[in-house]
């Protein structure tokens, strides 16, 4: 359901899932993550508050624990 929402509102996948090693401080390291890629960070949070990702959440609820950060990045 994920990669439907975000294919539908321009987003790539950058990472999900593989190897991560904490090399500095103190944070856990998580079971999974997974980076996605968009144009704006605008169209981040239109794909998060879309119908589409809203039904993914709904059907993940009580499943996995989630933190959802959503940084603007550089221009290229």
């Amino acid at each position: 359901m994920a990669q439907a929402a975000t294919a539908q509102y321009g987003g790539r996948y950058r990472a999900r899932g593989g190897r991560v090693e904490v090399l500095e401080g103190g944070r856990t390291k998580p079971e999974r993550r997974v980076i996605i890629e968009f144009d704006s960070l605008e169209q981040a949070k239109r794909f998060y508050d879309s119908p589409e990702y809203q039904a993914t959440r709904a059907a993940r609820r009580g499943a996995a624990e989630m933190n959802v950060l959503v940084v603007e990045g550089l221009p290229l």
